[in-house]
């Protein structure tokens, strides 16, 4: 039961980051470098990382005070990346070799932005008896396979439609930002 536990939250963890890097893939229309999806899936991967251990070593007393700025800061970052795809996702807005150029700085504020939840995960599940090893294990391997899944679903998608699943990728960001927000206000 703990395994089943374990993977179901892995996999839970890991869905906010697929469609980070669906949207991604879109931007790039047509071609991410294996580079840039290692790196990318590589940063997503030890962000969640960092984010669960940080949490399971602080436990559930700091839980509440730092989920009441997280959501806040998760719903900034998505929003104003999102926003930004969709401004440089218009048709002529900028050159295709400017479109696929890897920005290291989002790269960062996205893998924070998406494993943000994970450190409120690794807070809860430090009074269960999920093992650590076992649930950074999955977690990781699930966030480094679904990035790169992603990467590519999202790079067929933008060959595909162009400028129009950019401005998609970024309103599913948008949106995803505008949720995470709802759900850590409890309205949703």
């Amino acid at each position: 039961m703990v395994l089943l536990t374990a993977l179901l939250i892995a996999l839970s963890l890991c869905m906010d980051n697929l469609a980070v890097t669906v949207a991604a893939g879109c931007a790039a229309r047509g071609h991410v470098p294996w580079r840039d999806e290692l790196k990318a899936s590589t940063a997503f991967s030890v962000a969640h990382l960092i984010m669960l251990s940080g949490g399971w070593l602080l436990g559930a007393g700091v839980g509440k005070l730092i989920h009441a700025y997280a959501v806040w800061v998760s719903c900034g970052i998505l929003v104003w990346i999102g926003a930004h795809m969709m401004w440089h996702g218009r048709p002529g807005a900028l050159p295709e070799e400017t479109v696929r150029s890897w920005d290291v700085k989002s790269l960062v504020y996205l893998a924070v932005a998406t494993s943000i939840d994970a450190w409120l995960v690794g807070m809860s599940l430090a009074l269960t008896q999920v093992p650590f090893l076992l649930m950074a294990t999955l977690m990781v391997l699930f966030v480094f396979i679904t990035s790169w899944i992603g990467f590519y679903f999202g790079a067929w998608l933008g060959e595909k439609f162009g400028h129009r699943m950019e401005m998609l990728g970024g309103f599913v960001l948008i949106l995803l930002g505008v949720k995470l927000l709802l759900e850590g206000l409890g309205i949703w």
